[in-house]
């Protein structure tokens, strides 16, 4: 059982993933009462339901992902409207290189902060005071005494380790604003919102909670640069310990240049301004003014002193992953950079999935750490099977996910999606490949004599060898109602082609599938803890 995915159960509503991994063991009648009371608010908003599963492809058909901005749904209030909507961007103001590994991003995210001149903006749900996150932290205190911009965001209620809090009060006090972080683990009061002064006001907003990842390096200048994806800051991300494999995770980022950057710095600012500006955000005060009263004082009697602990072999290990130079081979390409924030109501990136599995003609790869299939995605991907598309689906398997009830419950939708496979329509196929094939990452390939890997991680897609998705974004009920997500999309084939080969080359390998006599098994399970497990995850599936 991970420890943070038990604090982040206890803390907030958005780890109710995490709370249900309290019933992986003893689980005494005190705690499993405290439990059904922390979950009993946090029901999502009853207005955030969505149409009918028929309506939201038939509007997907209408163009593709890339088409008219006029073809989105946006939010429903007047105030935002489609304005959250980023526009389709061409080659010239667009270029993607594709990344390999976790220890890559680690190294290319090092190499962009080392070279920053002028602001650095990061998002991310966690941002690990471990080994590798006291490295990036070291950096922006040094980038900030240089004159930078240096802003960070992350999760209110996703970094409760000591240590984390420590080095987030740390980058506090040398001038790095930190969103999502106060003193003395207050940050929830920034999170309260308040009737009649709150637009948009939502009861049960500590629900909606911030998963997006973005790191933006010299955003305003022709030089910016960024990463994007499914990573967020810590060891396991960036594969920084490859003897221990629970902490060993398969991820997935890509890093663009180009015009497009504007669209993700205007992403990023408009998350920072929502938790400092007190007459739009969901916060009852600006805490940001008692910090700027704090450093006054701090400079005059010093700072604090900030001890940490870590183990030697990893902080070399991490030295060495920022040494490395791994290429990166740009190709300009037509993209969108999308961001969906359920707090307004939009489904931007749940319409951009729903889009390129309509308009898929050949193949869907989807590679996705929390597949917990909702209505809308389950009617599409069977829509494509019928049109005799070739459909591969990876996510976890309870053994190697971090929050295994979300596996069990994305299990009970195996069956359905399966069973699409025997029908007429599509077994007249001409394709042999056409249906839907479900696999479950293991961590460990056949030649190997033990799991090697940790979570799978990833949240990305390409269909048709030409169209791909990157971001932030699960394929489950929270992402699509609940979680500010972001996400990129890009129309490139040699692009769509590493993913590919990233997919069926090595993804699968770690992989294995799922036969239709296995699917109905897990609606029946005769384990009494998994069943057990099971049925508490089934009952919060509206949460996961």
């Amino acid at each position: 059982m991970r420890p943070e995915s038990v604090w982040a159960g206890r803390l907030a509503c958005r780890g109710l993933r995490g709370s249900l991994s309290l019933v992986t063991g003893a689980i005494s009648g005190l705690k499993l009462i405290l439990l059904f009371a922390l979950l009993a608010g946090c029901g999502g908003d009853p207005g955030l339901r969505e149409p009918p599963p028929e309506q939201l492809l038939a509007q997907a058909h209408a163009s593709p992902v890339l088409g008219p901005d006029s073809q989105f749904t946006g939010s429903p209030y007047a105030d935002v409207g489609l304005d959250g909507l980023f526009p389709a961007r061409m080659p010239n103001d667009c270029s993607v290189a594709v990344l390999e590994s976790g220890e890559d991003s680690f190294a290319i995210r090092m190499a962009t902060l080392r070279n920053a001149r002028k602001s650095i903006r990061i998002q991310a749900l966690l941002f690990k005071g471990d080994e590798s996150g006291l490295r990036i932290a070291e950096l922006l205190k040094q980038k900030r005494a240089e004159g930078l911009d240096v802003r960070v965001i992350v999760d209110a209620f996703s970094n409760p380790w000591l240590q984390t809090q420590w080095m987030l009060f740390d980058l506090k006090q040398h001038g790095i604003e930190v969103e999502g972080y106060e003193a003395l683990a207050l940050q929830w009061i920034n999170e309260v919102a308040v009737p009649h002064l709150t637009p948009h006001y939502n009861s049960s907003g500590l629900d909606n909670r911030y998963h997006e990842k973005m790191w933006i390096i010299d955003g305003e200048t022709d030089h910016a640069i960024a990463v994007t994806g499914g990573l967020n800051i810590g060891n396991e991300y960036f594969r920084v310990d490859p003897e221990d494999p629970d902490a060993y995770w398969r991820d997935q980022d890509v890093v663009l240049k180009g015009t497009v950057i504007q669209d993700l710095v205007a992403a990023f600012d408009r998350n920072f301004d929502h938790f400092v500006d007190i007459k739009h955000s969901r916060g009852i005060l600006n805490t940001n003014l008692y910090w700027d009263a704090t450093r006054q004082v701090m400079g005059a009697t010093g700072k604090v002193p900030v001890p940490y602990s870590t183990r030697p072999d990893l902080v070399e290990r991490v030295a060495a992953l920022e040494a490395r130079q791994p290429p990166l081979d740009f190709h300009p390409a037509r993209c969108r950079f999308i961001q969906s924030r359920p707090r307004l109501r939009e489904t931007y990136i749940q319409q951009a999935y729903l889009k390129m599995i309509e308009h898929a003609k050949e193949e869907i790869l989807i590679a996705n750490a929390y597949f917990v299939a909702t209505p809308s995605v389950s009617l599409a991907l069977e829509d494509a099977a019928r049109r005799c598309v070739s459909i591969n689906i990876i996510s976890n398997s309870p053994e190697t996910n971090d929050l295994p009830e979300i596996s069990m419950v994305g299990r009970g939708h195996y069956k359905t999606l399966l069973e699409i496979n025997a029908k007429p329509e599509v077994e007249a196929c001409d394709n042999p490949a056409a249906g839907i094939r479900i696999w479950e990452w293991v961590g460990q390939a056949a030649h190997e004599s033990a799991r090697s890997q940790g979570t799978m991680h990833s949240k990305f897609a390409v269909v048709d060898s030409r169209r791909s998705l990157v971001g932030s974004y699960n394929l489950d009920p929270r992402s699509e109602r609940l979680n500010s997500e972001s996400a990129i999309v890009f129309e490139q084939e040699e692009l769509a082609g590493r993913l590919r080969r990233l997919f069926l080359e090595s993804d699968l390998v770690y992989s294995r599938e799922i036969s239709l006599q296995q699917a109905r098994e897990f609606e029946d399970p005769q384990d009494i803890v998994y069943r057990f497990r099971g049925t508490i995850g089934k009952y919060f599936e509206e949460e996961l």
